[in-house]
């Protein structure tokens, strides 16, 4: 049995506008870091506006992607946009510490929700590939962490939403290479 690709949860528009987006969101957030640090340069206001601009168009290729419902590349946005977050620092008020927590559980439940109605609408081969993949993916993270463990002493530190989106851009990965395995 083989599953074609480009399918109707992932096609190769999708592919197009997955890599526009996420590099639109790369050069977005790159140039407001940049220019927003040193504002008070000359023609500052000219590359924000760029990256502005770059990220309004990051956005609406991933308007497209959500529309057409194709869930692996919303998955491998997340793992690129995962790279750039930069949790809050902790509150010391206590009601700013339980806002901050509702918030964050508020996007777990979230994305717990959009994974279980992805598996509940997917078929049986499409659910076999998404395990294949979720379990080669945590194979790789997990030699990867290990191996980070083992030179820890001379490696920069490791951030949380690194290994979030190590996980899901692994997943992506090998979710493709699962589908096109599939295929034939």
């Amino acid at each position: 049995m083989s599953i074609p690709w480009p399918s109707e949860r992932a096609s190769r528009t999708g592919l197009a506008e997955f890599l526009l987006a996420a590099a639109m969101l790369v050069l977005g957030v790159a140039l407001m870091r940049r220019t927003l640090l040193d504002y008070t340069s000359p023609g500052a206001m000219r590359w924000v506006l760029a990256g502005l601009a770059a990220l309004v168009v990051s956005g609406f290729a991933t308007y497209r992607i959500v529309r057409r419902r194709e869930y692996p590349w919303i998955l491998g946005l997340a793992a690129v946009g995962l790279l750039f977050y930069e949790p809050t620092p902790s509150p010391y008020v206590v009601v700013d510490r339980l806002a901050m927590a509702v918030r964050d559980l508020a996007l777990i439940g979230a994305a717990v929700l959009f994974l279980a109605r992805t598996m509940r609408s997917a078929d049986e081969l499409e659910r076999r590939i998404q395990l294949e993949a979720l379990s080669w993916s945590y194979s790789v993270v997990l030699v990867a962490l290990i191996a980070y463990a083992l030179a820890e002493d001379v490696l920069p530190p490791l951030r949380g939403p690194w290994v979030a989106s190590a996980l899901l851009g692994s997943w992506v990965a090998a979710w493709l290479l699962a589908s096109i395995r599939y295929q034939r």
